[in-house]
């Protein structure tokens, strides 16, 4: 087998340039010798470890973890390769490696296919790589939420694989017309049996356009109240303020009436007051403003509003509107306490009433007639006796 191989590869090869000859005839022409050259080549080996945690660390520093991760396992395959190839060279079995790297390309145009599919993938890592730090840095400075990025990674991550496994089969002489026809029928069965799934999906990606609340809004959903925990692709998180958490499909937030409290700056607050029938309407209205218009909680601008609002059945109702800035539920309940404290502090110092609920009873004045005709008791009593 040896002299067959030694035929075919001839002892001058590209593997055994013009020292290599030279330096086994002379140095390692013995069994000892090459023992002894082995032994330290086995010793060499904790040193090729110790350069490549050497390089991660330093990559690490400057590069960050991936990269260096990256950088110690090619220098440590180097080293590899190197070791294997001295062996070679001092057990004068070189023709062996390039018996293997003869198998390992077979001609040209597989070796151009080897060294393009290593290209794309390595292309489409560092691009992997670039996309996700650029949304790192966008999320940084509050240009997406924490849920858009999340959406982004993923979607930027299979359309770059995809991009890369469509050149990688078209390269290797793949015929995508069946892949895609596969692909199709299983996206109709897909759609048939996960209809909701699909569209919780569709709408995730809508509220990741839309982009109509972030993490940490207030908002009212499908009659559920609270505040915004998570979003994902599928369901919006809702921490209510009975410490309940619920889970809302995205479709049902898309198809729902959406009330964000946090979108804007402030929020006004109405505390429906009643003002007995005999007391001046104006001078209570005036009463609240003067009572409730320096309030810590509540802002000044826009100043206090008191409107009459409607007749009930033992009061005329008026409202007072008062704005608070920030808004949160805790405020708006702080806010609405104390305006309903003051208002009942000023009316008593202005002496003006905040009704009952009363009913009053009272008898017609014009007189009452007779109803003519018998009575019906003494008819009753006039067949009995008869």
């Amino acid at each position: 087998m040896f002299r067959l191989l030694s035929s075919r590869f001839p002892l001058q090869s590209p593997l055994r340039p013009d020292p290599i000859p030279w330096l086994q005839e002379t140095y390692l022409a013995s069994f000892e010798t090459r023992l002894l050259a082995t032994l330290l080549l086995v010793a060499l080996l904790p040193l090729g470890i110790r350069i490549s945690d050497r390089v991660r660390r330093v990559f690490r520093r400057r590069y960050g973890k991936q990269l260096a991760e990256a950088s110690s396992v090619l220098v440590l395959a180097g080293f590899i390769v190197a070791a294997v190839y001295v062996f070679g060279v001092i057990w004068q079995v070189t023709y062996l490696l390039r018996f293997t790297l003869e198998a390992m390309l077979i001609d040209r145009w597989l070796a151009a296919q080897q060294l393009i599919t290593v290209a794309v993938i390595v292309t489409s890592y560092l691009v992997i790589r670039f996309v996700n730090r650029s949304i790192d840095k966008l999320s940084q400075t509050k240009a997406l939420t924490k849920h858009q990025s999340e959406v982004a990674y993923h979607v930027a991550d299979i359309g770059i694989v995809a991009f890369a496994g469509t050149v990688l089969l078209t390269l290797w002489g793949i015929d995508l017309t069946n892949i895609f026809l596969g692909a199709g029928a299983i996206t109709a069965v897909v759609a048939l049996t996960a209809r909701e799934t699909l569209t919780a999906m569709i709408a995730g990606f809508i509220l990741l356009f839309s982009r109509p609340f972030a993490v940490g809004d207030w908002i009212e959903v499908n009659e559920t109240t609270g505040i915004v925990t998570d979003v994902t692709i599928f369901t919006t998180q809702i921490q209510t303020f009975g410490d309940k958490h619920v889970l809302v499909p995205n479709d049902k937030v898309t198809n729902s009436p959406l009330t964000n409290y946090s979108k804007n700056d402030q929020l006004r607050v109405d505390v429906d007051v009643g003002i007995d029938y005999d007391a001046d309407v104006e001078h209570a209205r005036s009463t609240i403003v003067e009572g409730v218009e320096d309030l810590e909680e509540i802002k000044n601008a826009p100043n206090p509003q008191v409107i009459a609002k409607r007749f009930d059945d033992s009061s005329v109702v008026v409202e007072c509107r008062v704005w608070i800035g920030g808004p949160t539920m805790r405020r708006k309940l702080d806010a609405q306490t104390a305006v309903i404290e003051s208002i009942i502090d000023a009316f008593d110092h202005e002496g003006i009433t905040i009704p009952y609920p009363q009913r009053a009873h009272s008898a017609r004045d014009e007189q009452g007639f007779r109803v003519s005709g018998p009575n019906p008791d003494e008819t009753e009593l006039g067949t009995v006796s008869d």
